[in-house]
C-alpha cells in the first residue's frame, strides 16, 4: 500500500502541473482575444492571440499547448466569451469570419511546441503561423462567398494575411524567444 501511494504522488503533481499549464494558457489566449483592434477593410480583427498560441506550444509543449487551445474552443462553444467578438459565443462562433484562424490554434500550438531546440524552434513557430494563415484564409474565403460577396486571392491576402503579418511575426518572435527560459523555469 505504501509503494502505491508513493508512486501516485509524483504522478498527481505532474497531472496538476499539466492541468495548470493547459488552463493557464487557455486563459491567456482568451485574455489575448480581448485585445482586439478592428480593421476597416477586413472582418478579422487584429488580436494578441497568436502570441498566446505560440507561447502555449513553445512553453507547455506540443500536447499541452494544443490541449490549451482545444479548451479555448470548447469553452467558447459552451458559451463562454473566449473570442475577440465577445457578443458571439456558443455554436454560433462558426459564423465568425475569423473562425478558421481559431480552428488552426491547436495545430499551431502543437507545431510551435514540437520543435523546441535553439534553432528548430523557429521552424515550429513558422509552421504554426503558416497553418493559422492557411486555415484562416480558407475559412475567410468560404465565409465571404457564403455572404454573397466575391473572394479573390488578392482580397483574401489583403483581408486575411498581409495586414497581420508584420505584427504576427513580431509576436511570434517574442513568444518563441522567451519560451526557452520560461520552459526551464516551469520544469
Amino acid at each position: 500500500m505504501q509503494a502505491t501511494q508513493t508512486l501516485s504522488i509524483p504522478r498527481g503533481r505532474a497531472l496538476a502541473r499539466d492541468a495548470a499549464l493547459v488552463g493557464g494558457f487557455a486563459a491567456l489566449t482568451a485574455l489575448a482575444a480581448k485585445v482586439a483592434i478592428p480593421l476597416p477593410w477586413t472582418p478579422v480583427p487584429a488580436t494578441l492571440q497568436v502570441a498566446a498560441v505560440m507561447l502555449a506550444g513553445a512553453v507547455a509543449g506540443p500536447w499541452r499547448g494544443a490541449l490549451s487551445q482545444i479548451l479555448v474552443l470548447a469553452l467558447g462553444f459552451c458559451g463562454l466569451p473566449m473570442f475577440a467578438d465577445s457578443t458571439m459565443a456558443g455554436p454560433a462562433v462558426v459564423t465568425l469570419a475569423s473562425f478558421g484562424y481559431l480552428l488552426a490554434f491547436p495545430v499551431a500550438a502543437w507545431l510551435a511546441g514540437r520543435w523546441t531546440g535553439k534553432a528548430s524552434r523557429w521552424l515550429g513557430a513558422g509552421a504554426g503561423l503558416l497553418t493559422i494563415y492557411a486555415l484562416g484564409s480558407l475559412w475567410l474565403v468560404g465565409w465571404t462567398l457564403l455572404s454573397g460577396q466575391p473572394a479573390t486571392l488578392g482580397w483574401t491576402l489583403w483581408a486575411g494575411v498581409l495586414p497581420f503579418l508584420p505584427l504576427d511575426l513580431l509576436k511570434t518572435t517574442l513568444a518563441v524567444g522567451t519560451a526557452i527560459p520560461l520552459r526551464k523555469r516551469l520544469g
